[in-house]
């Protein structure tokens, strides 16, 4: 039996190092690009304990921190951005026992078949002309429409509530000096502005249907200024239910 070993020519080690070099990029170029908020969204939108964002959106206690964690505010509960020993990553988190835990997309993404993606977020970048992300994420993304409700949305986690950010509570938005919300579907119109919020606002629980678990809706909040208040007059009552009622079926 031979048992000579066997010499690798010049040309099969350069083939197999061009290979996993291919193979390495590939995995690169399907992940996401960065991991933590400290890693390149920071740059945009400042330090998570800074009073502004280099935007210009100034967040009240001065402290962007404080306005997630406040009960004067957003009030969400502090595993459903962090891990657990501090760290904020886009997609994981420790999540609660109300939540899953999927880090920021659990309010600036929604769920897709592939998981929790932000592809508004996304898109709302590439809708404004940043092409950083290019390298990394598609350019095609196709997000739920704007009034679709993101995962943490409307739990006892948190006050956001309202991806229409709809008057007079505007349970979306949360900075001083404005009231307008998040692009959820990135297609640079913001809010209540956003054609599929008029088309399907009766959709309350985001199913893309107005149904039965919309009436429980409006039954469960009556009386209340929750997501239920589709008229957005203050109060859940008779004139959403009539809402719910006229739209029945799937949404437009």
């Amino acid at each position: 039996m031979n048992t000579r070993p066997i010499r690798l020519t010049t040309s099969f080690r350069l083939i197999t190092l061009l290979l996993v070099a291919a193979v390495i990029a590939l995995a690169a170029n399907s992940s996401q690009a960065w991991e933590l908020y400290n890693q390149g969204c920071n740059h945009c939108h400042g330090g998570f304990f800074s009073g502004s964002s280099p935007k210009g959106t100034v967040f009240p206690s001065d402290n962007k921190h404080e306005m997630h964690i406040s009960e004067d505010y957003m009030d969400s509960a502090c595993n459903l951005c962090h891990g657990g020993q501090g760290v904020m990553y886009l997609a994981s988190s420790g999540g609660t026992s109300s939540n899953p835990g999927v880090g920021c997309v659990g309010c600036h993404g929604r769920e897709y078949p592939t998981g929790h993606r932000g592809l508004g977020l996304q898109k709302l970048h590439v809708t404004s002309g940043v092409t950083s992300c290019n390298d990394c994420h598609l350019t095609d993304m196709q997000p739920k429409p704007e009034g679709v409700l993101p995962i943490y949305y409307g739990t006892p986690d948190t006050n956001v509530d309202d991806p229409c950010n709809s008057a007079p509570d505007f349970l979306e938005n949360w900075s001083i000096g404005d009231t307008v919300g998040l692009d959820n579907d990135g297609d640079g119109t913001f809010d209540s502005d956003d054609g599929d919020c008029a088309m399907c606002a009766a959709d309350i629980t985001g199913d893309d249907v107005v149904d039965v678990l919309d009436l429980l809706e409006v039954l469960a909040q009556w009386g209340t200024s929750g997501s239920a208040d589709i008229t957005g007059d203050g109060i859940v009552n008779v004139l959403d239910l009539v809402e719910v009622l006229s739209a029945w079926g799937p949404c437009p």
